[in-house]
């Protein structure tokens, strides 16, 4: 088996490092603070190498990548893709993994990282990958990006958001016939429907759910809507799509048009939907409890 490891750096390690006067005295003299991002980082260093010495006592051969260095090239002839960190890691790995080529992510931090795409915590991973074998997996629905009918971009796995890339300005856009003023569209697969979307009062999904979750953010008196794609023309001059967060972004200038609609999936190592059930009756709970 050959296997990739990718991992993040921690905050501590770009702030030591950084060339910004202002970080540098931070890092100095703010004490408590910089303390605490250096105990992050002892802990994501722990789990990194702890991913490493488990797949290599297993007798796989394994590369580790800074994910600021991921490019679908490093993939090729790969067994597997593991990422250490958070949710962001493991995003980003996602649009570099190959259709088919399972991934499976790896908490680096659970007391500061959500994890929700992470099978387990770094301290646990080597007595989990004693059983790879026998680990349950999830497909994950993805979209996938069209823009003037070419597709363009990664396949996306969590959401996109269309706004001008100025957060003060206005986003124009037209669906059908229907016009919009307001701060950008945001549109989410199921598997994002718990990320930002669940934020901005959107509904948890069943992650066999393939339909898109949409919101028009800034617009009064609207509530997330659903829809199994999504087609729309920008009246933005200088428009943004991002994908995924805001690393990746493609430029969607006034005139052109977006579609959303349903792309290649995600294998996934791990029993996610359990994950997402166990989310959803703590969602229905709270709603039933609240007056």
């Amino acid at each position: 088996m050959r296997v990739l490891v990718v991992y993040k750096k921690s905050a501590w390690e770009l702030f030591t490092g950084s060339e910004d006067p202002h970080v540098g005295s931070f890092m100095r003299e703010s004490g408590r603070d910089a303390k605490l991002f250096e105990e992050s980082h002892e802990i994501q260093k722990r789990s990194l190498d702890a991913v490493v010495a488990a797949v290599e006592g297993a007798g796989a051969a394994v590369e580790t990548l800074y994910r600021s260095d991921l490019h679908p090239d490093r993939f090729e002839g790969l067994d597997l893709a593991i990422t250490v960190g958070g949710d962001g890691t493991f995003l980003e790995t996602s649009h570099c993994v190959p259709t088919g080529m399972p991934i499976m992510g790896v908490n680096s931090d659970p007391a500061r990282s959500v994890g929700f795409f992470s099978t387990c915590p770094g301290a646990e991973f080597p007595s989990l990958f004693e059983r790879f074998d026998q680990l349950p997996d999830t497909e994950l629905p993805r979209a996938e990006v069209a823009i003037d009918g070419e597709r363009s971009g990664p396949p996306v796995l969590n959401d996109v958001l269309f706004a001008n890339p100025n957060p003060a300005a206005t986003t124009r856009y037209r669906i059908g016939e229907q016009r919009y003023r307001n701060s950008g569209l945001l549109a989410c697969t199921s598997a994002g429907s718990t990320a930002w979307m669940f934020q901005e009062g959107g509904e948890p999904m069943r992650l066999d759910d393939r339909r898109l979750q949409i919101y028009h953010r800034g617009t009064r008196g609207v509530r997330p809507e659903f829809a199994g794609s999504l087609a729309l023309v920008s009246l933005t001059r200088r428009g943004e799509l991002f994908i995924d967060g805001e690393h990746l972004s493609l430029p969607l200038s006034i005139g052109q048009r977006l579609e959303l609609r349903p792309g290649p999936a995600l294998r996934v190592i791990g029993d996610l939907a359990c994950k997402r059930e166990e989310f959803m009756a703590r969602y229905r709970d709270r709603e039933h409890r609240t007056p």
